[in-house]
């Protein structure tokens, strides 16, 4: 993470924005703002984290959260063993975007056997950082009256997309013209029958913003920005075929100046668009 590759993109524009850029961006001037309607962020359903085969008896799922800008772990602790379980503390080892506890692993009454409790565990990203292999690997300890337990896991990168990530289009203009080419990637989102309005209404909800839309040669096209919690700012192309829900197939172009993080950021809209 302290590669200067992930030094977040200047936002100064250059003196001379020269031609049209691909795709028709330079004609993002000229158009209304994208859609605003807002549907909630998404939250993957939770998953086993930690099986009671692997921690004498305590069982951990869980899942991401982003709500109205705070992150939490969203947690179920369930109790398989015969005795009583209570004194639970968590811990992150480091990573790469520095996810941290922002407050104790609080379970108020012990947990008796065959009971279980949720907790919505509020973090913040002001942790040590590690660049992690993958980029989204977090290394949890969590620990009780029995003994301490280790798992990981790897977290959606759409619960780091920030409120302020909305860039005006001159930057939007400058920035991509200014990030090299080689750090554009092409994806593609198969079986996603969206239209345009509606991929922009579910992707704003998730704070991926709309800059402009326009129609080129039949394709609707949503220009659109996105920034994490560490400044790391994402440019992204999405092209869509209008009024046919045979064609399904999303194509998008990413351009950033961490091109580590593009894949990611790719899962992530997937993941957006197909609930």
């Amino acid at each position: 993470m302290g590669a200067p590759s992930f030094a977040a993109p200047s936002t100064v524009m250059p003196s001379n924005l020269g031609g049209p850029l691909g795709g028709g961006l330079g004609d993002l001037f000229d158009l209304a703002g994208g859609v605003s309607n807002l549907s909630g962020s998404h939250v993957a359903p939770k998953t086993v984290w930690l099986p009671a085969v692997k921690a004498k008896g305590l069982e951990i799922s869980g899942t991401f959260s982003r709500r109205a800008g705070s992150l939490s772990m969203d947690l179920t602790l369930s109790n398989k063993a015969l005795q009583v379980m209570s004194d639970f503390a968590i811990q992150f080892n480091r990573n790469s975007f520095g996810l941290a506890p922002a407050a104790p692993l609080q379970v108020h009454t012990p947990l008796a056997p065959n009971q279980n409790v949720e907790i919505s565990l509020p973090l913040n990203t002001v942790g040590s950082v590690m660049k992690m292999d993958p980029l989204n690997n977090l290394q949890v300890a969590v620990k009780n009256n029995i003994d301490v337990f280790y798992f990981s896991t790897l977290y959606p990168l759409y619960i780091l997309f920030v409120e302020d990530g909305k860039m005006e289009r001159q930057t939007f203009l400058a920035t991509w013209k200014d990030i090299p080419n080689e750090n554009e990637a092409q994806f593609q989102i198969k079986d996603c029958p969206l239209s345009a309005d509606a991929a922009s209404s579910k992707l704003q909800g998730n704070n991926i913003f709309t800059i402009a839309k326009r129609n080129v040669e039949g394709q609707d096209m949503l220009y659109q920005s996105l920034k994490l919690t560490n400044g790391i700012c994402i440019l992204a192309e999405l092209r869509i075929q209008p009024g046919s829900l045979n064609f399904t197939d999303l194509e998008l172009s990413l351009k950033c100046r961490a091109p580590e993080v593009t894949q990611h950021v790719f899962q992530a809209y997937e993941t957006i668009l197909k609930n």
